[in-house]
């Protein structure tokens, strides 16, 4: 999974910013074979010289691979991604060109440009706009959230949304469409188990009665309506503040919702 971003003070960009996160494959032994998948714990930048992407690599320490780095003038992927968004602030997003899917116009750039350019050209408009994103990945799902933002940093719009995926033919394979997108069609209400929250503890009380997209607006509209405050779970699930007591008006909310908050304590840390 790709991602991009770009930052802009008083009007102008000074910097780009891409990474990568990747996952990995588990067979799980039976008859059929299975299979579980995990994304990494690191993006390829974090893994910084631990990525190793060049041939033989990793039987070295890390003294010896910078080392041999250097001897045959070859770069990490982080410091190759360095080179491309020192070029994009240098000359703009359209200054990069790309053969046969690899970057070519960079010196040291041998990476394949995958989405980063399209990305970081979505990142230039989205920010024009005023707006942001932040995502999380977590099992084989990958959560979202985004918000406009005016000039003078009124909130207008505030979305949480889910992708999730499955796993066909040993490929993980993304859903069409996300959670927001499915609305009603998600299939949560009338189907899924409802929760209680009862001396503390969530209980299973016969059917849900609110469908996901309809929760997860009762999040975005406490927020829109009181401004951001750092909200939090009781045992996993609904709104809180004090991890104790649900949020008046919020009892419809028994998702899991512990990554909701994450996202949105980051979304609101990049505006603030």
């Amino acid at each position: 999974m790709q991602g991009g971003a770009v930052k802009i003070e008083k009007g102008k960009i000074v910097s780009y910013y891409i990474d990568a996160l990747q996952g990995k494959r588990t067979e799980v032994a039976g008859d059929p074979v299975t299979y579980t998948f995990t994304w990494n714990e690191k993006t390829k930048k974090e893994l910084g010289y631990g990525y190793r992407m060049h041939d033989g690599a990793r039987t070295m320490t890390e003294t010896e691979y910078i080392a041999y780095l250097d001897e045959n003038d070859k770069l990490e992927w982080f410091e190759q991604a360095e080179l491309i968004e020192a070029k994009w602030l240098a000359d703009g997003v359209e200054s990069v060109t790309v053969a046969n899917g690899v970057i070519d116009n960079v010196a040291g750039v041998t990476i394949k440009d995958g989405s980063y350019t399209k990305l970081a050209k979505e990142a230039v408009e989205l920010a024009k706009a005023g707006k942001f994103q932040t995502i999380l990945t977590s099992g084989k799902d990958l959560y979202f959230a985004s918000m406009v933002v005016d000039s003078k940093g009124k909130v207008s719009e505030l979305v949480i949304n889910t992708l999730q995926s499955k796993i066909v033919d040993n490929v993980l394979v993304w859903n069409e469409k996300s959670k927001q997108e499915l609305g009603a069609d998600y299939g949560m209400k009338d189907i899924g188990p409802g929760y209680k929250l009862v001396d503390g503890a969530w209980v299973v009380d016969g059917k849900c009665d609110t469908e996901w997209n309809d929760q997860v607006a009762v999040i975005s509209n406490y927020i829109l309506d009181n401004g951001y405050v750092e909200l939090k779970s009781i045992d996993g699930r609904g709104v809180s503040l004090d991890g104790t007591s649900l949020v008046d008006g919020t009892s419809s909310v028994t998702i899991k919702t512990d990554n909701y908050f994450t996202l949105l304590k980051d979304l609101f840390a990049k505006v603030a």
